[in-house]
């Protein structure tokens, strides 16, 4: 079975006779090619039209360059006209080996994963759908800010994967270096995106005309190749830019969206009578309003219902099988919903909508392997950015070298956890905190109420310290290596944030090297590890009050760089 990338799996008889409806004309030549098109306002543009995407119909400008334009943006006969010069691009594959995408295809045979130190393997692209999306990694191991780039890239690398699977999938592509420095760079931080066999990477001819001539870049396009958005990565800020971009490009292209639910509708009701022509079909769902997570945490596993729609695509009648498991008190509020906010594309038989009967079976998908503070961030809860640019820092507090040899583990991703207390355990110890911090300056009763100006002193061991103003960098990022001592050592940060009215809150930070905040007194963070500062490494729930709030992150270091970079988001109204 292939899977159309915006119209879902349960498709087939559509399908086939969009696919018959696609050969008619390109057998009457209506081939895709650079033209002039129109929209909605009036606007030309001169493109070859490509495929969809969610909501967006995808053009291309020019070997390196894309266009996108909202469906609802393309006039009818624009709609048309598009559906019929897009025709013989084959659909999405259920599985990417049957992939015949510019950019998917290519890659077939051609790329391995890391399966270890210095090693890496074939991998079965047979085992995974075709993408819709794909982040091409353009990097040289011979420049550092190419390391930089993968190691900022990684975390929303690994969320998105675990909330959009499937969807989306990145690929490491070296330049300038040899078989050696590619194995090398792909290996060491044993990322589990895909690597480009180097032997073989003058063969991708798509993705190698998106290659830049010097230094690195990010580059996202379509499947058919379409360029979405790219980046130079010259620094923290480029990056998270465009890790902002992707996310949210997969954000507004996902079904389960509702924000794409107008654009596919109007999309299909102009396009889908002319290529279902007298064969007929079905009505479609284009918009399911049940979520996973909402059915999982009511216990229902799998929902099967027979849906009732009339010529305009609404939902007059559900009726749920209470065979499927579908606890009884659920049954009637799962109906109502279906009925209520369910979207679908109507039946058609002789070329006209008319009413038709949707059977709905959905079973719910496990749990994304994420936090919920990572999925708030990712699915767009965490809206609204503050920046957080001026900082009070108080001169490094030493710290005995031994403190940092005990390590208590390393997982995964590389990460070695040093030795550490539960932050959330009822109570931590003195001694545990002079262990590890060497002076619990607060006293019993913690950072209470505890508001730093510049300027104020700081006696810790005998010795007056200095709260020092600080300012983040353009990117966000704060540097603490401003401080002769950098090695061994503790640093803390304090800034205040003020609200109208209490807020949740996210704070996304990266930081060199183990990590604890406190927010208006309270721990509600807690991770010594050894790291480099990555953009949005952690994310931290935050319940933010109404007027100011403070914000005390200890920063504990142990060699080299010393740094940390972060963010605040608070959910939008």
């Amino acid at each position: 079975m292939r899977i159309h990338p915006f119209l879902g799996g349960r498709t087939r008889s559509w399908l086939r006779c969009a696919l018959l409806f696609g050969c008619a004309l390109l057998a009457a030549g209506a081939q895709a090619k650079i033209s002039t098109w129109t929209d909605a306002a009036g606007n030309s543009f001169k493109a070859e039209p490509v495929e969809v995407l969610g909501p967006f119909a995808l053009f291309k400008t020019g070997a390196a360059q894309g266009h996108r334009v909202l469906l609802r943006g393309l006039p009818e006969a624009e709609c048309r006209r598009f559906a019929a010069e897009t025709a013989a691009h084959a659909p999405r594959a259920a599985r990417w080996s049957d992939a015949r995408g510019a950019v998917t295809a290519e890659l077939r045979g051609r790329v391995k994963r890391v399966a270890g130190p210095d090693k890496l393997e074939p991998v079965d692209l047979g085992s995974r759908p075709e993408p819709e999306l794909m982040v091409l990694l353009f990097a040289s191991h011979n420049e550092g800010p190419s390391w930089q780039m993968l190691g900022n890239f990684e975390p929303t690398y690994r969320r998105l994967q675990a909330v959009y699977p499937g969807r989306m999938e990145a690929v490491l592509i070296g330049l300038r270096h040899d078989a050696t420095q590619h194995l090398r760079i792909a290996t060491a931080g044993n990322h589990s995106w895909l690597v480009a066999d180097f032997s073989q990477q003058r063969s991708l001819g798509t993705i190698m005309r998106l290659a830049p001539r010097e230094g690195r870049s990010l580059v996202a396009v379509s499947r058919e190749g379409v360029p979405l958005f790219s980046s130079a990565a010259e620094t923290l800020g480029d990056i998270r830019k465009f890790v902002d971009q992707l996310t949210e490009f997969l954000r507004l292209t996902d079904p389960a969206n509702p924000a794409n639910w107008p654009d596919r509708l109007h999309y299909l009701a102009v396009t889908r009578p002319l290529a279902l022509g007298t064969a007929g079909d079905g009505p479609l769902l284009v918009g399911d309003p049940l979520r996973d997570d909402g059915l999982r945490q009511r216990g229902v596993a799998r929902v099967v219902a027979t849906i009732d729609v009339d010529a305009e695509g609404r939902a007059t009648r559900a009726t749920i099988d209470p065979s499927s498991g579908v606890p009884e008190p659920m049954i009637a509020p799962l109906a109502q919903a279906l009925m209520r906010s369910a979207r679908f594309a109507p039946a058609i038989a002789g070329g006209r909508p008319v009413a038709g009967t949707y059977a709905y079976d959905r079973a719910v998908a496990a749990a994304p392997r994420v936090s919920a503070a990572e999925l708030a961030w990712i699915t767009g809860q965490a809206q609204l950015e503050l920046p957080l640019e001026h900082w009070l820092v108080l001169k490094p507090v030493a710290v005995p070298e031994q403190v940092f040899s005990q390590v208590e583990g390393v997982d995964e991703s590389g990460v070695v956890t040093l030795s550490a207390y539960d932050a959330s355990s009822a109570k931590v110890s003195r001694t545990a905190q002079l262990t590890a911090f060497h002076s619990d300056w607060f006293g019993p009763a913690g950072p209470g109420d505890f508001r730093p100006k510049a300027g104020d002193t700081q006696e810790i061991d005998g010795q007056p310290l200095t709260w020092t103003a600080l300012q983040a960098d353009a990117d966000g990022y704060v540097d603490l290596q401003v401080f002769n001592r950098r090695d061994y050592c503790i640093g803390y940060a304090f800034t205040e944030v003020q609200l109208p009215q209490a807020l949740d809150g996210w704070l996304g930070i990266g930081s060199d090297d183990g990590l604890r905040i406190w927010l208006n007194g309270e721990l509600v963070h807690d991770r010594w590890v050894r790291r480099p500062s990555k953009v949005d490494e952690d994310i931290v729930p935050l319940k933010l009050k109404a007027g100011s709030n403070r914000i005390l992150i200890k920063i504990q270091n142990i060699t080299l760089e010393w740094s940390f970079i972060p963010r605040l988001r608070l959910r939008g109204r």
